[in-house]
């Protein structure tokens, strides 16, 4: 488990640079013939500068040569997660999210499971769609990244997955309000009104709550539902304090009052 991407030594650095050239000029294109006795770790590193050269089809030759011949190497693991990662590069991410699980099924103990966590809701992240077409990518992505922030709260990586987490339910609240809008254009502010309802609720983190609550609170004063629109802007106000919408509020609700 070497868990380094850069090369080991200088020196080696050097034969791997030497054995891959020869290994291109031989075969003149980036597919990789037998190595003979090159080691597991020489052969990593050839699969390392492949992908950092954006030949990710060599990469994936590399690595898969190590998991496969040498599974129980040092740098088996490294292999397995830059094997994962050229898929991904690639947008394999069937063939991706396999190499990582593997990953965390066979080499349950390596300190690179955390990383491979993360990226498994990478991969789900790529694939998901925009707001308005289907969205079990997103959740799929949602409920990864919420698995590695409860299992590695401390990891490097958990301010990115937060993030991450914030930026898909985003996604999730702009497809209900725009369901709401919809229905809105169809004349039917009492469904609009259950979808706006639905991203207070369920997505109260994300801007779209506060749009929400006030597009809720105009449509009742549309109506001539006073007391229910002074109600809907006193919850805004009060959830949301010192946002634009909560301001907002406040002067819309004291010229209903007026």
């Amino acid at each position: 488990m070497i868990h380094n991407s850069a090369p080991r030594l200088p020196g080696a650095l050097l034969v791997v640079a030497l054995l891959a050239a020869a290994l291109l000029a031989v075969t003149g294109c980036s597919s990789m013939p037998e190595l003979g006795e090159a080691t597991a770790e020489d052969t990593y590193d050839i699969g390392v500068a492949a992908a950092e050269r954006g030949d990710h089809m060599l990469a994936i030759e590399a690595f898969k040569r190590i998991t496969l011949n040498t599974p129980l190497s040092e740098t088996a693991d490294d292999a397995l997660i830059g094997l994962a990662d050229a898929h991904r590069a690639i947008s394999d991410y069937a063939s991706a999210e396999d190499e990582y699980r593997r990953l965390l099924s066979d080499y349950a103990h390596s300190p690179l499971v955390p990383e491979a966590e993360y990226k498994l809701g990478m991969t789900f992240l790529d694939q998901a769609l925009p707001a308005a077409l289907d969205q079990s990518m997103t959740e799929r992505a949602i409920s990864q990244f919420e698995y590695f922030l409860a299992a590695y709260p401390s990891s490097d990586l958990a301010d990115e997955a937060a993030e991450r987490i914030l930026e898909l339910r985003t996604r999730l609240a702009a497809k209900g309000y725009d369901s709401a809008m919809l229905y809105f254009k169809l004349r039917k502010p009492k469904a609009a009104r259950v979808y706006l309802e639905a991203v207070i609720v369920e997505y109260p983190d994300t801007v779209w709550a506060r749009t929400a609550l006030l597009d809720k609170a105009r449509s009742f004063a549309t109506e001539g539902s006073r007391a229910l629109a002074e109600n809907e802007y006193q919850r805004l106000m009060e959830l949301y304090p010192g946002t634009e919408e909560a301001r907002v509020a406040a002067a819309e609700a004291a010229a209903l009052a007026s």
